[in-house]
């Protein structure tokens, strides 16, 4: 009994947070999530420092809760969100692995953070219409950028990183690698020929593994997006206001969302939706279904793009 008593206690040494979170990121996030040190700097900033030495079987719910609650107290809801999703699969890992009996979040509620922040809202005509007009006057590298975004439904990164080899300009399609996909598949966006025009206008590259969008020469991809938005922000506001409108708070996220709403309505089913935004197949779906939708997927974004035009008046 005593030896069993002196390996328990072992094991509980061994498995305190720090050492299994970074076997974690080693092991399940860097093999599988093409964000992973989005992952690792959410949970290395909001848990490791709490919980370093601490043993995973000593880490309770109630230990959550104080995070969580930390984080909503600070204004950090969107935070908060991503830190509870990655315990969540954490502590699922850590389960599995039978390094706990059981994961401390399951069937943790908190109304207080809501539903998925990625989950975002659909921009009206009016907004629309602002934001792409006001997109129009800033110019390279953020004007050509954001409009892309609204007109393909491409998460932002897919569009910053891209390089100019990416592109085919005779196939008039974006590949995407897998090395730098979220889903680790390769994705072909469809590009109409709004899309195609915009990218005709771009500074030409010095070399197939430049940057298409750079304040660097293509030696870098493009940031300091949070400033670049602001300013489209106050320009597409004003806009609005000669209206009697506001601009409601969004996120360059939302082009996504409203890319698919909008694909809804214009009568595009689930799976073409899917397909466009790049969303992986589910169940039996990614087991059986190998067919790339792309030429549903050229027939949208090409429906879509003329859905748009006629919203923002060009």
């Amino acid at each position: 009994m005593r030896q069993e008593h002196i390996a328990s206690h072992l094991r509980r040494h061994q498995n305190t947070f720090a050492r299994t979170f970074q076997r974690f990121i080693d092991q399940e996030i860097k093999p599988n999530v093409s964000s992973w040190r989005n992952v690792e700097r959410v949970l290395r900033i909001h848990a490791l420092p709490l919980w370093a030495d601490k043993s995973l079987h000593d880490i309770r719910r109630s230990d959550i809760h104080a995070v969580l609650d930390g984080l909503i107290s600070r204004g950090l809801r969107g935070a908060g969100s991503e830190v509870r999703k990655h315990l969540s699969r954490f502590f699922n890992w850590a389960a599995d692995r039978e390094l706990i009996s059981d994961n401390p979040l399951s069937g943790l509620k908190r109304s207080d953070l809501g539903s998925n922040p990625e989950a975002g809202r659909a921009l009206t005509d009016l907004e629309l219409r602002a934001i792409w007009h006001s997109a129009c006057s800033l110019g390279y590298p953020f004007g050509a950028l954001f409009r892309l975004l609204m007109l393909t439904g491409q998460r932002r990164n897919d569009w910053a990183h891209v390089r100019s080899s990416e592109v085919d300009f005779g196939n008039c399609w974006l590949e995407i690698p897998r090395a730098r996909y979220k889903s680790r598949r390769d994705h072909v966006v469809p590009l109409s020929a709004q899309a195609m025009s915009i990218l005709s206008s771009l500074p030409s590259c010095s070399s197939p593994a430049a940057f298409l969008f750079s304040s660097r020469e293509g030696r870098v991809p493009v940031s300091g997006f949070s400033k670049a938005k602001a300013k489209v922000d106050y320009e597409a506001s004003a806009t609005l206001q000669l209206d009697g409108q506001s601009l409601a708070s969004y996120r360059l996220h939302d082009f996504r969302v409203t890319c698919e709403t909008r694909l809804a309505t214009l009568g595009f089913n689930q799976d073409i939706r899917d397909a466009v935004l790049g969303h992986a197949k589910r169940g039996l779906q990614r087991t059986y279904n190998k067919y790339d939708y792309h030429d549903e997927k050229r027939t949208a974004l090409e429906a879509y793009a003329v859905h748009l035009a006629r919203v923002v008046g060009d």
